[in-house]
């Protein structure tokens, strides 16, 4: 790309017959320069935006990476966290239920014990009462017996 330092130094070589007038191609050419200089001096300082931009731009593509990477990891922290809830809760669960059936168990085996225990006091009531019984009739007959 020229430089308005380039346009400035251009020298043209003088035509013998027919040429261009001198000033006139000098004076259009300091006016092309002005012209291009401004051009020139606009186009660095689009070209610094340019650069301030893509720098942003690869700083928030950075910045982007970053909170996607974070996301994930969140994810994968949120998964692994659910995963060991599930574990957890199958265990409690299946601790609870074994408690429950061993309750139960000793609940049917005191019922059980309690139904022989009801069982036995009867039979011992029935022995008591045949033997009261046995005692009271012995004891009638006695009181019979005497008074004949």
């Amino acid at each position: 790309m020229l430089t308005p330092i380039d346009i400035d130094n251009k020298v043209f070589k003088k035509a013998k017959i027919g040429g261009y007038d001198i000033k006139d191609v000098e004076d259009f050419l300091v006016l092309v320069m002005s012209d291009y200089e401004k051009l020139y001096k606009e186009n660095n300082e689009l070209r610094g935006k340019v650069q301030t931009l893509q720098d942003s731009v690869d700083h928030f593509s950075s910045l982007e990476a970053g909170i996607d990477k974070t996301v994930e990891n969140a994810q994968t922290e949120a998964d692994s966290i659910k995963l060991e809830a599930q574990k957890q809760a199958e265990s409690i669960k299946t601790s609870a239920e074994l408690d429950a059936k061993q309750r139960l168990e000793d609940l049917q085996r005191q019922i059980i014990k309690a139904e022989v225990d009801i069982e036995t006091k009867k039979n011992q009531m029935r022995i008591y009462k045949i033997k009261v019984q046995s005692m009271l009739e012995a004891q009638l007959k006695i009181l019979n017996d005497e008074e004949v």
